[in-house]
C-alpha cells in the first residue's frame, strides 16, 4: 500500500511530486518509481515520512489511509472518490488543480455531470444535486476585501444554458471546450464577459455558443479565516485614495 498512500498522502496536502520529493531529500523521478510501486524505499525513507506526518510505519506500508485518517476529523465533512456510508448523503464532483484537465474532457464527452468521474467532497447540508465544486488554485478572484483565494473553495449549482440571462452579475463557474472559468458573468445579447477581481487580469469575451456549463456560486467554504489587519489595510488605502481624489476635485 506503500505507493498507494503516497499519492493520497501528496494529495490531501495539495504537493506536487517535486515538492514531496524535495522534503524527504529524493529525486522526482524515485518518488515516481515509489508511487508506482516500481521500486521499494530505504526503511530511513519509510521512517521520515511516518513520523513527519504522524503516521505508524504499519499503516503507511500495509493499510489503506483514508482521507480522514490523513487530515484527523471525523466522517462529517469528507472528501473520496468512493461513495459514502450515508446513502442519504450525495458527493458533490470536486475540481481541483490536479484534476481540471480531466473534468474538461470528461464533461465534454458526458455533457452531463453526473457521469464525470471525479473525486467528490462530502459537507453537511449541502445537497450534491446538480452542484460542483471547485478548489480555487490562483489570484484570479482576489484583490477585494472578502476575494477568493487558493484553497478556499466554492460550490455552484448548475443553470439551464438557455437561462444564461438570468445569471448576469453573478459569481459563476463556467465549462468551454477548452476551459474551465471562476468569474462574474455580464450577458451581452448572445456574448457574455467574464470578469475578474484581480487587478490587471483582463475579462473573457465568451459566444454563448462555447459555454458547454454553467453554475452559480451558491456555497463559500474558507480555507483560513480573513485577516482582519489585510482587511484594514485595504480600508485604509480606500480612504487615502477617497482623500486624494476629493484634493484634485475639491468641486
Amino acid at each position: 500500500m506503500f505507493g498507494k498512500n503516497l499519492k493520497k498522502i501528496r494529495s490531501v496536502h495539495g504537493m506536487s511530486q517535486q515538492e514531496f520529493a524535495e522534503l524527504f531529500d529524493l529525486k522526482r523521478a524515485t518518488l515516481g518509481a515509489y508511487e508506482e510501486n516500481r521500486s521499494n524505499p530505504k526503511l530511513e525513507t519509510v521512517v521520515k515520512i511516518a513520523k513527519h506526518f504522524s503516521i505508524s510505519i504499519d499503516d503507511l506500508l500495509t493499510r489503506e489511509l483514508t482521507v480522514n485518517r490523513l487530515l484527523r476529523f471525523n466522517e462529517t465533512i469528507t472528501v473520496i472518490p468512493g461513495e459514502t456510508q450515508d446513502n442519504d448523503k450525495e458527493g458533490i464532483t470536486c475540481i481541483s488543480e490536479n484534476n481540471k484537465e480531466d473534468f474538461i474532457k470528461q464533461y465534454n464527452i458526458a455533457n452531463n455531470i453526473s457521469n464525470v468521474q471525479l473525486p467528490s467532497v462530502y459537507l453537511p447540508h449541502v445537497s450534491g444535486t446538480h452542484k460542483l465544486a471547485l478548489v480555487i488554485d490562483d489570484l484570479t478572484m482576489s484583490g477585494e476585501p472578502n476575494g477568493f483565494l487558493p484553497k478556499d473553495m466554492v460550490i455552484g449549482t448548475q443553470i439551464p444554458l438557455d437561462e444564461i440571462e438570468k445569471t448576469n452579475g453573478e459569481l459563476v463557474l463556467i465549462a468551454t471546450a477548452n476551459d474551465f472559468y471562476f468569474r462574474k458573468i455580464n450577458y451581452q445579447n448572445d456574448k457574455v464577459v467574464l470578469k475578474a477581481n484581480h487587478p490587471g487580469v483582463e475579462p473573457i469575451a465568451l459566444n454563448t455558443k462555447e459555454i458547454t456549463g454553467l453554475w452559480v456560486v451558491v456555497h463559500l467554504f474558507r480555507y483560513t479565516l480573513p485577516s482582519n489587519e489585510s482587511e484594514l489595510e485595504q480600508r485604509l488605502a480606500q480612504l487615502e485614495s477617497s482623500i486624494a481624489n476629493l484634493r484634485q476635485n475639491p468641486e
